[in-house]
């Protein structure tokens, strides 16, 4: 389908938008090469918004491109999944260490009020979203910059979107695992903190090996 003409800025994100979707729904299998003139093709847009799109999509994990071969859909394997779990279970607990017990009355509203957001929006179209933002602002809370960055830059939460095939999250889990960490953090409790982020990202490790593994080993 042509993506409507826009401003250039706003092009770019439509075409890097349109593209994302059709990875997170599996609409292109894991391997498969994507090709910068087809898509501008049927998209109807010139060849620079969809490099432009291509070129994000490879920095956040979904694409990969090789030299003189072309772009192809990142697979989704077991390995790359824990490696990328491990990260994240890492900078989360870094992040805690900085934070709890000197986080300011703010810091901790903010927190409480996304996680009330992230509950609200189970099994609808702003999780995504609401999830990212829980989970940014509980880092952002340790005041380090560059931690924040690595985490941002980190694919975990592509890769469980595509393991759901662009289906909404649910499970009543979510809202209970993420009131642990809020609760941890307003206490000033870092083991329980700990023990939080841990079991949380336990779950949707557990959740994603599943997936893949029905799967038959890659998606």
């Amino acid at each position: 389908m042509p993506v409507t003409a826009a401003p250039r800025t706003n092009l770019n994100d439509r075409v890097y938008e349109t593209l994302k979707s059709r990875l997170v729904r599996r609409e292109l299998g894991p391997g498969e090469k994507v090709s910068l003139h087809e898509l501008a093709g049927s998209l109807g847009v010139s060849r620079s918004p969809v490099h432009h799109a291509l070129t994000r999509l490879v920095s956040e994990g979904l694409l990969t491109v090789k030299p003189r071969r072309g772009y192809y859909v990142t697979p989704l394997t077991e390995a790359a999944l824990e490696e990328g779990y491990d990260v994240r279970l890492a900078l989360e607990l870094q992040a805690a260490e900085r934070a709890v017990g000197s986080v300011p009355p703010a810091g901790l509203a903010r927190l409480r009020e996304l996680h009330e957001a992230t509950a609200a929006a189970v099994s609808h179209a702003e999780w995504d979203s609401a999830n990212a933002a829980f989970h940014e602002h509980q880092v952002d809370l340790a005041g380090n910059a560059l931690l924040s960055r690595f985490y941002r830059e980190l694919s975990v939460n592509l890769m469980m979107q595509v393991i759901r095939g662009g289906k909404l999250e649910g499970g009543s889990y979510l809202p209970t695992e993420h009131g642990a960490i809020v609760d941890a953090y307003e206490a000033g409790d870092l083991d329980g903190a700990r023990a939080a982020i841990r079991a949380h990202i336990a779950t949707g490790r557990r959740i994603a090996l599943e997936a893949i593994e029905s799967a038959g080993g890659v998606l």
